[in-house]
């Protein structure tokens, strides 16, 4: 793929370069509305006027907490064209979480539905720099101002100077060791990170690609908004992901691609009218946010002749970072080549660059490497080494062809009498056998070993399987230290909204 080349730094300049080429094409698909590039362009000048006379400033955090709705993207840009920055929730958040996000981040201002605008009003005394409430939809409760009133107020775009040094987020982690992080992504961040991705992807001016992963998630700020932005796409916008339906959608929008993770490919597989489905527009799916096991890739492609990108990245580096290319070598099983710009290594604990073959953590240095963590200095230093290399806390290695490989966690790694095993590759084995839909292994105390194997599993619809069956199944393909010694059949597990297992609670379980 040709290079793309940056003639913008910030986000509201993404957009007006757009805007200039193709103000009268399709950037978001709502239901039965469109926003052309133009009336997107002009919506958000509107609402930046309306924010920035309620007081809102370069540098204020305005929080979002939605479901998908072209609102939320609205309001993103909008507030990264006054130099404000979007702080948003993940919309299943309960009331203490969302308290400490708003109290944490310093946030000036909210923008909710209903029922979520419940959970702010249950907590908005906890939140002394919250001065302002704003309400998605008709039926405006008291005390809340109306987003559409405030896009209707016909308020002046005021001349406000954006750098690319700007904070544009602060996006909390998921919070898996400790309380959530604040992690500060600025517009160069965005837009550097956009321009390494839009460089690989199959995606032409005029696709459309059909959004089902959250927007208070990078994955879907980036690999679904800001891409298809820089390419001139379509933004088919869903509310959620809806197995029921997600097929019909897809012959109805037609659109080339979706982003997705490995717990949605799994369901798709069954999902009504995968087997039936017009998938003849469909070039690719994205795949990423958590470790794809080899067997469900290959069931995935066979089943719909999709060719399967697997991405890795984290939200400290934006987004993506690295992928398994669509033209050239793709290596099954690998987390693919770093982008042009970023550079990936495999480091060890003493901050040694490790060669070819060797384990170690992934490390990741460019530019679009976060500013570091909100009100966090320590946490910032431990993340981000005095050169630049950001440390990821996945371990891996890289083959001679310069391909990444993910191990594992470098939290999760068990040992066991003195021998790592990393989890991951016992799920894998797992995954291959007929009966498992998902797995999980996890360390759990043991008094002669320090730590024993347990396998978690999630057997298919119908299907059965015992403890032994599974036990020797493994014992068949891995070393005797790591065959699972204990072995457990669960209806489904606890995961982020991203679809990654969250292992510390199924830990705190045992």
């Amino acid at each position: 793929m040709p290079a793309v080349s940056i003639e913008y730094e910030t986000l509201p300049q993404l957009l007006r370069y757009q805007v200039a080429r193709r103000a009268d094409t399709t950037f978001i698909i709502w239901k039965d509305q469109e926003y052309t590039y133009g009336r997107f362009d002009a919506l958000t000048d509107a609402l930046a006027g309306a924010f920035y006379e309620l007081g809102i400033r370069r540098g204020d955090v305005v929080s979002i907490y939605l479901p998908n709705c072209p609102q939320f993207i609205l309001a993103w840009f909008a507030l990264s064209k006054i130099g404000a920055v979007m702080g948003p929730i993940n919309a299943l958040f309960k009331g203490e979480e969302v308290a400490y996000i708003l109290d944490n981040s310093e946030a000036k201002g909210i923008i909710a539905t209903s029922p979520l605008s419940d959970v702010i009003d249950a907590v908005a005394g906890q939140c002394p720099n919250l001065k302002h409430k704003i309400f998605v939809g008709a039926e405006v409760p008291p005390g809340w101002l109306s987003f559409e009133e405030l896009v209707r107020s016909g308020a002046a775009l005021p001349s406000v100077e954006v750098s690319r040094e700007d904070v544009a987020s602060i996006i909390y982690t998921s919070g898996t060791t400790g309380r959530p992080k604040g992690v500060l992504l600025t517009h160069w961040n965005y837009i550097t990170d956009t321009a390494m991705g839009a460089e690989v992807v199959p995606l032409n001016p005029g696709d459309r690609i059909i959004m089902i992963l959250p927007l208070f998630h990078v994955n879907a700020q980036v690999a679904t908004t800001t891409v298809p932005m820089m390419i001139g796409a379509t933004v088919v916008l869903l509310d959620h992901f809806n197995p029921a339906n997600f097929w019909a959608a897809v012959a109805k929008y037609r659109p080339v691609t979706f982003s997705a993770v490995p717990t949605i490919l799994q369901i798709l597989l069954n999902a009504p009218g995968a087997d039936t489905a017009d998938l003849s527009s469909l070039r690719y799916v994205i795949c990423g946010a958590a470790p794809l096991p080899v067997e469900l890739f290959h069931q995935f492609e066979a089943k719909f002749n999709l060719h399967i990108m697997e991405g890795y990245g984290l939200t400290e580096g934006t987004c993506v970072s690295s992928i398994n290319p669509y033209y050239g070598v793709r290596k099954i099983g690998s987390i693919g080549l770093p982008l042009r710009g970023q550079e990936m290594a495999i480091m060890d604990d003493a901050g040694n660059l490790l060669p070819d073959g060797e384990y170690g953590e992934i490390v990741i240095r460019g530019p679009n490497v976060m500013k570091g963590y909100y009100k966090n200095p320590e946490a910032t230093k431990e993340t981000i080494m005095p050169d630049g290399w950001l440390r990821t806390g996945d371990i891996g290695y890289r083959d001679g062809d310069g391909y990444f490989w993910i191990v594992d966690r470098k939290k999760e790694m068990i040992i066991r009498g003195g021998e790592n095993i990393y989890p991951r590759e016992i799920e894998e084995v797992l995954h291959r056998h007929p009966a498992v839909a998902e797995a999980a292994v996890i360390g759990v105390p043991s008094e002669k070993y320090g730590e024993e194997v347990k396998a978690m599993i999630v057997l298919k619809p119908g299907a059965t399987a015992t403890a032994e069956e599974i036990v020797s199944f493994c014992r068949e393909r891995l070393a005797d230290f790591k065959v699972p010694r204990y072995v457990e059949f669960v209806s489904s597990f606890p995961k982020t909204p991203t679809g990654k297992i969250q292992k510390k609670l199924l830990k705190a379980q045992q």
